[in-house]
């Protein structure tokens, strides 16, 4: 009797981990797996629509390589403006919030951008679209495994990774449905306001990004959130409904009456209960109150160690995007200049940058009549690369345990540098789509797992800030690598390759001095 009065007091006064271990693995999980994990497809979607618009509007914007580049980089500019700014709106007003106010963003800038005429107009919405979507990429992890033990948090979080891959999947489909179908050409070819197949396949990809908020209303907030957030009630709340659901048990079965963590910057242990007669509250903060917690957070994320952290973290993703985006969002474009190619020069072998040289200088011979329409071979050959991912994207999520975040980063990393700097040794279109597959199955996962590292090793508190200003960086080299390789493709592709193979190879190895996770030890 004195051994279950024992447990029961240990049940009342449960640190959040073990709370959240209490409310159950099951249905509600995998429900939100489901939800999040179709954000996380559109966020895909959305992030590489203009992969093919690239080649559907060269013609109707006359761009160079020059200004694909720049096309491709502002969406990304628009990024490194947003995911500072959600991250600090969800640490501020809450995780769902934050996505769903993005995704909104996103949809209404998609629709905008389809229907304006002008190509600076058409920059700026994309801009509108970065700002929007990045919000969903970087707090969607987060959000998700706030819902997590730790036994589960590191599989479920790559599971998401298989959702990205079927979001880059359907988009080849989309576009081929849309773009290639006359039927979609919804003006004539003189009239003053034009709307190609191109500009519905742009609005059509705005509409997942309504479809998923209806998904993800049902619901709670993140549960940990609202425990630093001063809304203990909620946050117990949100455990009892988990376990409500996991169990089939009512919420008054729960075992865990009240929570406690430890406070901020030395303060004295906070309890948390649902029961606002017999147990202690935290008073509701101020607005000054808020602002004093808002820098309290960011002094935290700048002092060691998590500004090394932080850096390291920022570095790895700047190398991973700087190669990763810029070669996604241009492998449409290359495999249309391999087709064109192989019409000018039928049975000559060529590499990338020879291929890229040749049909520059063809282009600048004589610019070929508009529209053209993109050859089907672009469609399949980007459908076999997104579905290189599938297995990959499966692997991590059975393995990460087994193999370990920081072990599996690391290979990632270095494997898909050599992959990239193999792109040089290619001779045909056949070579160069087999290379393309191999790269983009290893390196479309990294950054799922790096997500992980990060939700991790940095405390609840400033963990969405960090993730924001990681992925930040992720997008400026993007931008860097998209604005490079737009500039040098023509002439001096191999630069940018070379850059590409060794960013990727230097964050591989410095991803070998990763700590461990900061977290709370599991709960048994």
């Amino acid at each position: 009797m004195e051994e279950q009065a024992e447990i029961k007091e240990r049940l009342q006064r449960a640190p959040f981990e073990t709370a959240l271990h209490h409310a159950g693995y099951g249905c509600f999980q995998w429900l939100l797996l489901m939800s999040c994990g179709a954000v996380y497809a559109v966020c895909a979607l959305s992030t590489t629509t203009l992969s093919f618009v690239l080649p559907a509007a060269e013609c109707d914007f006359l761009l160079s390589s020059s200004d694909k580049g720049r096309l491709t980089a502002t969406p990304l500019i628009g990024m490194c403006v947003g995911s500072y700014f959600w991250g600090n709106l969800a640490d501020a007003r809450g995780r769902k919030k934050a996505i769903i106010g993005a995704l909104l963003l996103d949809a209404l800038a998609a629709f905008l951008s389809s229907l304006v005429q002008s190509f600076p107009a058409f920059l700026a919405c994309r801009f509108f679209s970065g700002f929007g979507i990045i919000g969903a990429t970087g707090l969607i992890f987060p959000y998700f495994g706030d819902f997590l033990s730790l036994r589960h948090r590191d599989v479920m979080l790559c599971r998401l990774e298989v959702f990205w891959t079927f979001g880059t999947i359907l988009l080849p489909g989309i576009a081929w449905l849309i773009i290639q179908d006359p039927r979609f050409n919804l003006t004539a070819p003189d009239a003053d306001f034009q709307y190609k197949s191109w500009r519905v396949f742009v609005a059509a990809c705005g509409i997942p990004s309504l479809l998923v908020v209806l998904l993800i209303m049902p619901f709670p907030e993140s549960p940990r959130y609202l425990l630093y957030a001063n809304k203990p009630e909620q946050a117990l709340q949100v455990l009892q409904r988990i376990f409500r659901v996991n169990t089939k048990l009512e919420e008054k079965d729960f075992p865990v009456e009240s929570m406690i963590c430890a406070g901020d910057e030395g303060e004295e242990e906070e309890v948390v209960s649902a029961d606002t007669n017999g147990n202690e509250t935290k008073v509701p903060l101020t607005w000054s109150a808020r602002w004093r917690a808002f820098w309290l957070r960011k002094k935290l994320l700048v002092t060691p160690p998590y500004i090394g952290l932080l850096v390291l973290c920022c570095f790895v993703d700047f190398g991973l995007m700087f190669s990763y985006y810029t070669l996604m969002m241009w492998f449409p474009d290359l495999f249309e200049r391999f087709s064109q190619f192989s019409s000018l020069y039928q049975g000559v072998s060529a590499g990338v940058c020879e291929v890229s040289a040749n049909v520059s200088r063809s282009e600048l011979d004589g610019f070929p009549d508009c529209p053209q329409n993109i050859d089907d071979k672009v469609y399949i050959h980007t459908l076999v690369v997104a579905l290189s991912c599938v297995p990959t994207a499966l692997w991590v999520g059975l393995t990460i345990n087994m193999v370990g975040k920081k072990l599996m980063l690391v290979m990632m990393l270095i494997s898909s540098g050599l992959a990239a700097l193999g792109l040089n040794l290619v001779r045909s279109s056949l070579e160069n789509l087999l290379l393309s597959c191999v790269f983009e199955a290893i390196v479309s996962c990294t950054e799922a797992v790096l997500f992980c590292v990060i939700c991790e090793i940095f405390p609840t508190k400033v963990a969405a800030t960090a993730m924001a200003v990681t992925v930040m960086s992720g997008r400026v080299g993007a931008i860097v690598g998209n604005v490079v390789f737009g500039a040098l493709v023509d002439q001096y592709c191999i630069v940018p390759i070379y850059m590409f193979g060794t960013l990727l190879i230097s964050s591989g190895l410095l991803c070998i001095i990763l700590p461990k996770s900061t977290r709370p030890a599991r709960p048994q």
